[in-house]
């Protein structure tokens, strides 16, 4: 994974939206010409950005609700991984990516956006309801589960009844920080309603903004 934005390669491959796990599939190993045409589209335009000083930023606080199998080494790798998610959510930067993004159709809206702008995605994710959990605003509640399966495809993987988040030790032990964060987001922003409705739906909220993220943690020091 050389360079960010060049896609979040975790989330190119995904399971058929009918299995209803939103489990990622097999991540590419290196950044194809086609994967970096994709985060072009993704990236804001200079032009007529959004500066989006009437919107409220909100704080999003990370909370590790229950945590199973993992060692203290994956243990590590997990935390760091909140860190950066509360670090980056909470930054200008995260708002104004979001608040700016555009679709492969050069709109300035996400894919499978239940009628939401960009700013009303900006909002509901820093709200931070989850469906499961919606008296917790301002918290981004984690259930994450380590699991091998060695000869599965899938990165990672909720259900819309459980806060559970699967994560594979497969893809877990070779990712960054950054990357882990980015999946994990992925996953949290299918807990707040948001879905996409295949693995091509990059510019679908869950896709996209787990793609911000990975490239805002990755600049962090």
């Amino acid at each position: 994974m050389r360079k960010l934005f060049a896609i979040s390669s975790l989330f190119i491959f995904s399971t058929a939206f009918a299995r209803i796990d939103y489990g990622y599939h097999k991540k590419p190993q290196s950044v194809s010409p086609a994967l970096a045409a994709k985060s072009q589209a993704l990236a804001p335009s200079a032009a007529a950005m959004v500066d989006g000083r009437s919107i409220d930023n909100g704080v999003l606080v990370v909370k590790p609700m229950q945590v199973s199998g993992f060692d203290a080494t994956s243990r590590k790798k997990l935390d760091q991984a909140f860190a950066l998610i509360e670090k980056v959510v909470n930054s200008e930067e995260f708002k104004l990516r979001v608040l700016n993004f555009k679709n492969r159709k050069g709109e300035r809206a996400f894919a499978s956006n239940q009628g939401l702008t960009n700013e009303e995605i900006y909002q509901k994710f820093m709200e931070g309801r989850e469906t499961l959990q919606p008296t917790t605003p301002g918290e981004m509640n984690y259930f994450v589960s380590m699991y091998y399966s060695r000869w599965s495809r899938v990165i990672g993987y909720t259900n819309p009844n459980t806060s559970v988040i699967y994560v594979n030790w497969k893809y877990f032990g070779g990712f960054t920080p950054a990357q882990v964060a980015a999946n994990l987001v992925h996953e949290w922003t299918h807990k707040i309603g948001f879905d996409h409705t295949s693995a091509a739906e990059y510019d679908s909220a869950p896709y996209a903004i787990g793609y911000i993220v990975e490239e805002l943690a990755t600049l962090q020091k």
